[in-house]
């Protein structure tokens, strides 16, 4: 790879976001294209600028971390993204690397980590630190063994956490950018698989087997 490695950053903490920013101002090998406080807009901001990596918080407002890098996936576009989270659950960094993220990170890293995981991913590498592999290796071996049927897709798992949160069909379907029929047939193909007949079964099913944290 030739020149500096081109990057945007998304989170919705401006003091953490700024730390990033000037994190990724002052490397060398690294060059700044763009912030982003919400998902929506970084997402516009990646496909005007296409950069080489994007650096995205798990839970940004909107669109979160992974829906953004489904739709890069979708999008066929070629810039690698990064989740960095607080959260360290293994359902959650499988969910995000399942996505297509090609690492997890948590929050409280050094720059120095943040920086070398940008570049090793820009140049072909999948990055999981050693202190989240254990759990990920026991959520991919737990999730081998259901039957394929009771596997929850990535948009599913979203409508039952937020369902979970207490949101209604209306508020899911905004929350989520889709119609309210739609979240109404993922709720549906949620219940089929889990067993179960409606939403609080749902959620109680989906903390037994770990789907919600």
């Amino acid at each position: 790879m030739s020149g500096r490695t081109r990057v945007l950053v998304a989170d919705d903490h401006p003091v953490y976001l700024d730390g990033l920013a000037r994190l990724f101002e002052q490397h060398p090998s690294i060059e700044l294209v763009g912030v982003a406080n919400d998902g929506a807009h970084a997402l516009k901001d990646l496909r005007r600028t296409v950069p080489d990596v994007a650096v995205l918080d798990l839970r940004l407002p909107g669109l979160d971390g992974i829906a953004i890098i489904e739709a890069l996936e979708r999008d066929g576009m070629p810039t690698r993204g990064i989740i960095i989270s607080a959260f360290e659950d293994s359902a959650t960094v499988y969910r995000a690397i399942a996505a297509g993220a090609r690492a997890y990170l948590l929050k409280v890293v050094s720059g120095e980590t943040v920086c070398d995981t940008v570049l090793a991913v820009a140049g072909g590498a999948t990055v999981i630190p050693p202190d989240l592999q254990t759990g990920f290796a026991e959520e991919l071996r737990r999730r081998h063994a259901e039957p394929e049927g009771a596997k929850l897709t990535a948009r599913e798992l979203d409508v039952l956490r937020l369902a979970a949160d207490g949101l209604s069909i209306k508020d899911i379907a905004a929350e989520l950018f889709v119609g309210v029929t739609t979240v109404k047939t993922h709720l549906q193909h949620v219940y089929d698989k889990l067993g179960v007949s409606d939403r609080g079964a749902a959620v109680a099913a989906g903390m037994r087997r770990g789907l919600l944290t």
